[in-house]
């Protein structure tokens, strides 16, 4: 059974009993020894001290050496709580299993070894602290950075907080030597599928790993210079060699090589990065190569750029949380928006075709959230989904996955005839994504370059995009619907092109329908046309009436007759 940290600190405390306490003599000469005091007598003491780090010596020290009051006793519990106390603050991310181990395998084994000292008072308090975070945990909550968020605040930070464990894994493993999986944790952060990219935590992380790669490409390159001296002293020794040693050699060797491969094919199975081994120069050759691409890819980035984008990016998430419901919170995140496009047109090439897909996605989210919070009480609308804490607006692949239910309803604001590129779907039917990219192609999200074209910033841009070198703000000309300098976005201004006046919905069900899908307004069925003169039906009848009239009359004249 595998132990918890907790578990095995308490065995190994438990495994030296002898040695939970930690006395120091402070000699005339100012010379100190910590270890045990084994036994005193009136002249002397017998002491068990650290000679070295590591080794421990024995010897008698006589008082006459030992300085006055220079002799301090540790008890077992003084001692023992410096290694509890490392334990807090408690670390960030920390889950509610954890706070449990922590409390049950470490803090009340304390208590109840050294009830009534003062230590065991002040691990009381520690469990009292550790418990109440354990319960913000189960409510939701998350400590990032040595912050608390709320439920709500830890669901609108979900990127930067799963960007923030990867970046911490990043560090441990740099701090464990274990360079190698440092590097594939930091393809984690660098995946753009992951949508990490968007984190403030990426350019930290990217300035860290650059240092490292530094450092490991020239570790690489020594090896490479070191493996043919390596080789010929490994060879020049085997042969000097008699059975049965030759042989032992001989399959030491082959074992080791055979685990290597065995490691190397493993890892090579999922990541770039395999743990380097000094005498196969082929692949330390590879390793070489593929180390100074990456630091090339790296050091190609606007560090400064992307720490900017991504903290608008930041402020976007934030007020996306609450942007349906809150008018303060839409404006911030128009305004996040409009300053994150324009710095990412600074940024390179590939970082300038993420954020694209990025900004393409909450530009639509921004514009459904205007519709809903100026729709009159009592009106729903149904909600998007991709908020904050699950967005899939972040996705960092060049089809951002719009929610079907925004694509319908911007088309439905937009006044689309149904069956018209941007009209509501039928009942039953997936609607047209803005910003999808068809098989082959690129993103058509109007403004942004077609097939074939560079990628950029400096192309025609939708109607309100920043250009180029122009300075971010609602003075420009906006894309309909987004506010003008002064005006609040979202309320009583003219919107998106289609897009409803306050107090007026469109192409959404009226008061009393069904949420939905926003389908086309029937046609009022039209009105019968008035008769001109008299129809053909009419005057058959009248004929029809007239001839059988005719033959009565004839009837009852012959009656008349025969009498």
């Amino acid at each position: 059974m595998k132990l918890s940290r907790y578990q095995s600190v308490v065995i190994a405390l438990a495994s030296s009993a002898g040695f939970l306490h930690a006395d120091v003599v402070t000699l005339k000469d100012g010379k100190k020894l910590e270890g045990n005091i084994l036994s005193e007598t009136p002249t002397s003491i017998r002491m068990k001290y650290h000679l070295t780090p590591k080794i421990m010596d024995e010897k008698d020290i006589p008082r006459s050496e030992i300085a006055e009051g220079g002799i301090l006793k540790q008890k077992p519990e003084e001692v023992e709580i410096i290694e509890i106390r490392k334990d807090f603050p408690t670390p960030d991310l920390m889950s509610a299993e954890k706070y449990e181990a922590l409390i049950q395998d470490r803090l009340r084994p304390f208590v109840n070894r050294y009830p009534g000292t003062k230590e065991a008072a002040e691990v009381e308090k520690m469990i009292a602290t550790a418990q109440e975070e354990k319960e913000k945990v189960v409510a939701g909550g998350a400590k990032l950075e040595g912050k608390w968020l709320t439920r709500e605040e830890a669901k609108a930070e979900a990127l930067n907080i799963k960007a923030f464990s990867i970046r911490s894994a990043m560090l441990d493993k740099i701090a464990a030597k274990d360079i190698s999986g440092a590097l594939k944790e930091f393809d984690k952060l660098k995946d753009p599928a992951s949508g990490n990219q968007a984190s403030v935590y990426y350019p930290k992380a990217v300035a860290e790993i650059l240092a490292v790669l530094t450092t490991y490409d020239k570790q690489i390159a020594q090896m490479i210079q070191d493996q043919p001296a390596l080789q010929k002293m490994r060879d020049d020794s085997i042969t000097k060699l008699i059975e049965p040693d030759l042989t032992r050699v001989k399959d030491a060797i082959k074992k080791e090589k055979d685990n290597w491969r065995t490691t190397f094919e493993q890892e090579r199975k999922t990541s770039r990065w395999f743990t380097p081994y000094k005498y196969d120069l082929e692949s330390l050759k590879t390793l070489s190569k593929t180390i100074a691409e990456e630091k090339d890819q790296l050091n190609e980035l606007d560090l400064a750029v992307i720490t900017k984008v991504n903290e608008a990016i930041a402020r976007m998430i934030r007020a996306d949380a609450k942007a349906g419901k809150d008018k303060d919170e839409l404006a911030k995140m128009g305004e996040a928006i409009m300053e994150g496009e324009t710095i990412a047109g600074g940024a390179d090439a590939k970082s300038k075709e993420f954020y694209r897909s990025v900004f393409t996605n909450y530009r639509a989210r921004h514009a459904y959230f205007a519709q809903q919070v100026s729709m009159p009480q009592g009106q729903t609308q149904p909600a998007a989904v991709g908020a904050a804490g699950g967005s899939s607006a972040i996705a960092g692949s060049a089809d951002p996955g719009m929610d079907p239910k925004v694509a319908a309803a911007l088309a439905a604001a937009a006044g689309a005839p149904a069956g018209a590129p941007g009209a509501a779907p039928a009942p039953g039917a997936m609607p047209a994504q803005p910003g999808a990219v068809p098989p082959g192609g690129q993103p058509q999200q109007p403004g942004y370059p077609q097939q074939g074209q560079q990628p950029g910033y400096g192309q025609p841009q939708q109607q309100g995009y920043p250009q180029q070198g122009q300075q971010p703000g609602y003075g420009q000309p906006q894309q309909p619907g987004y506010p003008q300098q002064g005006q609040q976005p979202g309320y009583g201004q003219p919107q998106q092109q289609g897009y409803p006046q306050q107090g007026q919905q469109q192409g959404y069900p009226q008061q009393g329908q069904q949420p939905g899908y926003a389908q086309p307004q029937a046609a009022a069925p039209m009105a019968p046309a008035e008769e001109e003169g008299m129809s053909m039906t009419t005057m058959i009848l009248i004929g029809v009436g007239v001839v059988a009239l005719v033959l009565l009359l004839t009837l009852l004249g012959g009656k008349k007759k025969k009498k």
